[in-house]
């Protein structure tokens, strides 16, 4: 490690000849700087945070979300190449180019699977991939052995046959051999889809008793003309509604899989198939979306903050010069407050302002109610 640099020793004949010029009444260097005008320009201001770009970078951090991303690639070029390839301009150039192009980005996702072995172990060893705590433990059991355990031995095979298509000659798998061991490792993806759709059913089940639970409690509070426990009971309503939609989501997703799963899990599946081209990648390009939509659903549902809330992120400063509105500006994002207007997610009235803020305009868009 190199020395610290130290500052060089100053000038002692100097700093007697700058102490002798203040004591006759002189003005020292450091008082000249001062009254000079400063040349240098004023800093750039930071500029203003985007929750667009905050969500597409968070989003590509991740390799589970990274490899949703390819997904939307990977199908939709395949649906582009589908619907031009009988075309008369592009059947023999859009259409083929992108076809290959959906291949490609497919085999960038297995190399993107090879750290899957290792989160399937870290879900086995601690059950996390149960999602939190339940009442009922199935789930926990469901997540550990049928959706965990079934990855361990999944993407081992995945990787085998991945090998056996890329590396021929270094490989012993002919290609044969490779697709036979891409249908036993979608054995697998079939047991850990099983697992998800029945674990889901159950977290589903699960919510809408305690929602009915909070229902009973918060008639309760309005018969006791209790504000502040209404006012708590109705957010963890609306947390776990939110919940409720996830899960009827992954309920979606698992059903959109399934059906290529089984096809994929078939010795012959690449000679010959159960499903045709357009249903079989149709299943898997409304999957693709449904998985992103489920992903930014739930960024934006995270501790609390709401799609109203998201959109109003990037509000610069809390008064804009030209509405009495005012905004409460917070962790958990920016929402509007008048005293005759409450914010409501539930209502879809939409409103939107503009203003004009330190030279720059902003719109402001909130779901909102008028009460009274």
């Amino acid at each position: 490690m190199p020395p610290l640099r130290q500052r060089k020793p100053g000038n002692t004949a100097d700093e007697d000849d700058s102490s002798e010029h203040q004591e006759d009444g002189g003005v020292s260097n450091g008082q000249q700087a001062q009254n000079k005008p400063s040349s240098n320009p004023p800093p750039t201001p930071a500029p203003a945070p985007s929750p667009l770009l905050d969500t597409v970078c968070t989003f590509g951090a991740q390799t589970f979300t990274t490899d949703q991303g390819l997904k939307i690639i990977q199908w939709s070029s395949w649906a582009i190449a589908y619907l031009t390839a009988s075309s008369r301009h592009h059947k023999e150039t859009l259409s083929p180019a992108l076809q290959k192009l959906s291949g490609e980005v497919s085999f960038t996702r297995y190399v993107l699977r090879f750290y899957g072995f290792f989160q399937s172990l870290e879900g086995y060893r601690s059950g996390s991939w149960a999602g939190g705590s339940w009442d009922n433990p199935k789930i926990a059991k469901i997540a550990k052995y049928l959706m965990a355990g079934s990855m361990l031995f999944y993407y081992p095979l995945e990787h085998v046959a991945y090998a056996g298509w890329q590396l021929p000659t270094l490989s012993k798998f002919s290609r044969d051999n490779a697709n036979k061991m891409s249908a036993l490792s979608c054995v697998f993806w079939t047991t850990f889809i099983i697992g998800d759709f029945w674990a889901s059913c159950l977290k589903w089940n699960e919510l809408k008793k305690k929602l009915n639970d909070l229902g009973r409690l918060l008639a309760i509070k309005k018969r006791d003309d209790d504000k502040a426990g209404m006012m708590e009971v109705e957010q963890e309503q609306h947390a776990v509604a939110k919940r409720i939609r996830l899960v009827k989501l992954q309920v979606i997703r698992c059903l959109l899989f399934i059906l290529p799963s089984v096809n994929w899990s078939l010795p012959n599946w690449a000679t010959n198939p159960l499903l045709g081209e357009l249903p079989l990648n149709g299943l898997m390009l409304a999957e693709a979306y449904t998985s992103v939509y489920q992903t930014l659903t739930s960024a934006y549902t995270h501790k609390g903050n709401s799609l109203a809330k998201v959109l109003l992120i990037w509000i610069p400063s809390s008064r804009c010069s030209s509405c009495p509105a005012s905004f409460n500006m917070g962790r958990n994002g920016c929402f509007l407050k008048k005293p005759h207007i409450k914010p409501d997610i539930r209502t879809k009235r939409n409103v939107t302002r503009s203003a004009l803020n330190n030279g720059r305009s902003c719109t402001m868009r909130l779901w909102w109610k008028v009460n009274g």
